[in-house]
């Protein structure tokens, strides 16, 4: 079967064994990939990261057909299609073998194209989770890339009052699409718009999900919180900021990781071993749900947000488009034919 990895800090495509199900892994699902979704930030980070070896697999968002269940999977069978996310076990290849954890079944074919958008789909939900406002608070989203994208639209299915900014003026009129308020970054009335927007009191929670190698963009936008606002970082950027302002606004300061409870805990993903809904109410697999609810019922407009679109035996040459304009670059699919 075919794969991406790194090598030599290019994507490139390369044979490789396809896996099997084996007793070892009873909760596993073999899945035939139809469509995997790059993250155009994390996977261009990764690929000109010096630390990440040679032989790295890219990805961590796909949708398939099952062909085969583990011993122990009793609720999917052979033919069911289903959206998958999480690494190592999820990556850019024709065929995977999946935890049960991270697989949610699709009612039907016709969707396996947004269902490969899972991954940063699950990732937004648990965002705007993490955000934790009341019906009707302000929440600024601070960067409009495909992250921001999707938590844009998660923040107004919550009904919080969005107001959105990016200095790239197409990303702002397709957050305004989704009936978003979206300015600029650089817009001279700025400050003008989020007065009026926050009456004065500044935004009940901002979000985030800009990347920078300065940290001065935590400060610039923190000044806007309310007092005992919602910090919320999603974002790659450096974690400094001044002491003074966070004691002047007494806000809570939090860290968006993954898609929820669950992700990077070898025994929950692959043991099968559930965190009980009365403690834990949303998990990473119960995001991933929630996802796929979303998108069948409508309530997130997903295609849009695909901008590219490649057969895999084009891979390559879509790692390379991406480096050398990122800016016009939000969703990019990949096709298994």
């Amino acid at each position: 079967m075919r794969q991406i990895v790194v090598k030599r800090h290019a994507a490139v495509l390369e044979e490789a064994e396809p896996p099997v199900l084996t007793e070892e892994n009873p909760y596993r699902v073999l899945v035939q990939v139809r469509y995997s979704s790059i993250s155009p930030g994390t996977e261009l980070n990764l690929i000109h990261n010096m630390e990440v070896p040679d032989g790295f697999k890219l990805g961590y968002s796909a949708s398939g057909e099952v062909v085969a269940v583990g011993s122990k999977v009793t609720d999917l069978k052979p033919g069911d299609f289903v959206a998958c996310y999480g690494g190592p076990y999820v990556y850019h290849a024709e065929r995977l073998s999946v935890p049960r954890q991270l697989c949610v079944k699709l009612s039907s074919d016709r969707w396996l194209r947004e269902a490969a958008l899972v991954g940063l789909g699950s990732v937004a939900i648990h965002s705007v989770r993490r955000i934790g406002l009341q019906f009707g608070e302000t929440v600024w989203v601070v960067g409009l890339g495909l992250l921001g994208q999707l938590i844009v639209q998660f923040c107004k299915q919550a009904n919080y009052r969005v107001l959105a900014t990016d200095m790239d003026p197409a990303r702002v009129e397709m957050a305004r699409s989704f009936g978003v308020e979206a300015y600029l970054a650089n817009d001279e009335r700025l400050d003008e718009h989020i007065d009026r927007f926050t009456e004065g009191h500044g935004f009940d929670g901002i979000a985030l999900v800009a990347h920078s190698h300065s940290s001065k963009i935590i400060e610039t936008s923190m000044e806007k919180l309310a007092f005992r606002g919602k910090f919320v970082l999603v974002g790659n950027v450096p974690i400094e900021f001044p002491r003074e302002l966070f004691f002047q606004k007494e806000a809570d300061f939090v860290i968006a990781r993954a898609a929820g409870p669950g992700r990077y805990d070898e025994l929950y993903e692959d043991g099968n071993v559930d965190y009980p809904k009365a403690y834990v109410r949303w998990t990473e697999g119960r995001n991933i749900a929630e996802y796929v609810r979303q998108m069948e019922e409508g309530l997130a407009k997903i295609a849009p947000l695909y901008t590219q679109e490649y057969s895999i035996a084009d891979a390559p040459e879509a790692y390379v488009a991406m480096h050398r304009d990122i800016g016009k670059t939000l969703g990019v699919l990949l096709r298994y034919d």
